[in-house]
């Protein structure tokens, strides 16, 4: 009986790699996202040229320019020029801003078939790169740049499992509620796979670094000895807080439990971590404000 499992599991997976390899609209990211990014990563980038490639994308300057005049940052003075509002916002929030706004344009172009609240799915994402970046800092870790990138990014394959393998990811969401398994266990029971190697083997095609396609495909797979343990303990870790503070929806609300040598390679216990939850609980409830600006 296991063989018989096993073997299905392995001709679902197989299928599933091949159909991927097969798509031709699978979502791309927009140019001016990598250029935006390219240019935010040398310190010494002028504000104006930042705009300037901003300005290069009016639906992207639209939102940056929405976000700050709403009542979430409660200013008494409009901002009307993007260059304003990047100095206001400082670098780091306004590359959240790009990343959080253009991957949500890149995969919210199709959604005719949801099969989860995508919504919430968003929320759990910016929040685990919104801990991750303010956690990061706390502990004093290294990955500035990804930090972010790699929280947003860590469950995209979900989003790809719903667009184009819409009936085998409803089969996964019974599965999760009948047995109440974690989602990544019940996509390899059902499919072989899961959405970590399904996201990573988009995040190859957007041609991002090395280290963000490593996170995502192993953010349920934890091992000391990876070249990017650091990071991915770090998502792991985040993922596991953004879920007990249940901001938005990961697809189930199973709070995981985590590998005792995460906890060691970040240097945190139970103890230290609630010295600080108060604050990360806050930090993870800025979600809720930019994500409806996003969405417009």
């Amino acid at each position: 009986m296991l063989e018989v499992l096993s073997s299905t599991r392995t001709r679902e997976r197989e299928w599933i790699l091949i159909k991927l390899m097969e798509i031709s609209d699978l979502p791309t990211l927009p140019s001016v996202f990598l250029n935006i990014i390219k240019l935010m990563r040398d310190p010494d980038t002028p504000m104006i040229e930042i705009a300037k490639a901003i300005e290069a994308d009016p639906a992207l300057s639209m939102k940056i320019l929405r976000l700050i005049n709403s009542s979430f940052y409660g200013l008494a003075k409009s901002v009307k020029s993007v260059q304003q509002a990047i100095v206001m916002l400082g670098a780091n929030t306004v590359k959240n801003i790009v990343i959080s706004a253009s991957l949500i344009k890149a995969l919210e172009a199709n959604e005719k078939t949801c099969s989860f609240d995508r919504e919430a799915l968003w929320q759990h994402s910016i929040g685990c790169g919104l801990i991750a970046h303010h956690l990061g800092n706390r502990i004093e870790f290294a990955h500035t740049e990804e930090r972010f990138t790699a929280g947003i990014l860590h469950d995209v394959g979900k989003i790809i499992l719903d667009i184009y393998f819409h009936s085998e990811l409803r089969t996964v969401l019974k599965q999760i509620q009948q047995k109440n398994v974690p989602f990544y266990k019940a996509e390899r029971e059902i499919l072989g796979i899961d959405h970590g190697e399904i996201g990573a083997y988009v995040a190859e095609t957007w041609l991002l670094p090395d280290e963000l396609v490593e996170v995502i495909a192993k953010h349920h797979d934890y091992d000391d000895d990876h070249e990017h343990a650091d990071l991915i303990a770090l998502i792991q870790f985040s993922d596991m807080l953004v879920r007990k503070y249940q901001v938005g929806s990961g697809g189930n609300d199973l709070v995981p439990e985590l590998d005792p040598l995460i906890w060691q390679r970040l240097n945190l216990d139970e103890d230290s971590l609630a010295g600080m939850e108060e604050e990360l609980k806050i930090e993870a409830s800025k979600v809720l404000g930019p994500i409806v600006e996003m969405r417009k």
